[in-house]
Formats: C-alpha cells, sequence, structure tokens
C-alpha cells in the first residue's frame, strides 16, 4: 500500500467523485473538494471493511471509494423525508453529501503511517481534520458522530448527525446496494454497481 500522499487536481476530484455535483453550495463543494484532493491515498484503494461487515462489493480493493458514493445515495434518498419533515432544511443537504464524501478519509488513521484495517477513531479524526477548514461545524459533528455506537467517538445528537449516521448503516448494509451517482469511475466499472442520475 502506498504512503506517500500526493495532491489531485480538481478536474481528478470531480472526476473520482460525482457526487461533489449534487453539493448546490458553491463554497460548501469547493471546500469539501479542497480537502479531498489530500485525502490519503490509501483512502482510494482500501476495502470498506476488513471484517465483511459492508456490501460485497466494498469488501475488496477500492471498496472504501465505492462505500462512500454510495452513501451519497442513500442521503439523496433520505433527505426528501427529512426536510418534508422539517428535521433539516435543503441547505443541510449540502452538509450531509459532504459529510458522506469525507467521513471515511481517515478510514486507516495517519496518512503517513496507516494501520492496515480501519482504526476506531477514524470519525474523530477526520471530524478534527474538517474543523480546522472553512467548512460548516455541523459538517465536521455529522462527520464526528457518524459511527454512532458502533466505535469510539460520540453518538449522533442532531437530526443532521442523524441523518448521516443512518445513511452510513444502511450504505454499509449487505443485502442493498445503492446505485452510485454517474458518471461511475472506471476504476470502480468492475464492482457491477447501477449508475444512477440523481441530479
Amino acid at each position: 500500500m502506498a504512503t506517500a500522499d500526493s495532491e489531485l487536481s480538481t478536474e481528478e476530484v470531480q472526476r473520482r467523485l460525482p457526487t461533489l455535483e449534487l453539493i448546490d453550495d458553491p463554497r460548501t463543494k469547493a471546500v469539501t473538494t479542497r480537502l479531498s484532493q489530500t485525502a490519503p491515498d490509501y483512502f482510494w484503494e482500501v476495502p470498506a471493511s476488513a471484517s465483511n461487515y459492508h456490501h460485497p462489493a466494498c469488501r475488496g480493493h477500492r471498496g472504501l471509494w465505492a462505500h462512500t458514493l454510495m452513501l451519497s445515495t442513500v442521503i439523496d434518498r433520505l433527505a426528501d423525508s427529512y426536510v418534508g419533515q422539517g428535521l433539516i432544511t435543503e441547505h443541510e443537504v449540502d452538509y450531509a453529501h459532504a459529510a458522506a464524501i469525507l467521513h471515511d478519509q481517515r478510514k486507516n488513521g495517519d496518512p503517513a503511517n496507516p494501520s492496515e484495517t480501519s482504526v476506531s477513531d477514524h470519525d474523530i479524526r477526520m471530524a478534527e481534520v474538517v474543523a480546522e477548514s472553512a467548512l460548516d461545524d455541523a459538517i465536521a459533528a455529522a462527520i464526528g458522530t457518524h459511527m454512532g455506537c458502533w466505535y469510539d467517538g460520540p453518538e449522533p445528537e442532531s437530526n443532521l448527525d442523524q441523518l448521516v449516521h443512518t445513511a452510513d448503516m444502511v450504505a454499509s448494509t449487505e443485502s442493498i446496494t445503492p446505485g452510485i451517482q454517474g458518471p461511475i469511475p472506471d476504476e470502480l466499472a468492475e464492482l457491477g454497481l447501477e449508475e444512477v442520475d440523481l441530479r
């Protein structure tokens, strides 16, 4: 596994993360893109889980990347209900999509010295990165609580936190296969996931 991280171009990040197009707010989209430019190299390569907890398509090479894209599809579907019930605002849907893109970018810990498997404080590690950025603190909170009771971090409190946590649990489920906002990156084509258009 490579440990020397290199910064990706904006265009390359947009190609790899077509779900960035689901973020309407220009500032939130720009900062989420910027943070993703420096995602650890392992983020694009490792499985979503070494314990076979995640969807079968996410258990192998590039599974974490695929899981991240699948999560945005679940958020897109659940967000309509949350907004309709007055639990979150339309603007907070952008926050949920930003949290989805960023939530596991420290899954294997320190970019310079990554673990072979996920680390139990990956939610807190990424929340700290986001808290130091220009993104709204609500995004950092949603990332920091996305594991809920499953890992070391705090449990979700706000409705936005609950949305991101619930969507992450759904997107991780073995028997549910969310599509991926297209165009699906070439590297993920072999996973056989359905391309969807959420715009």
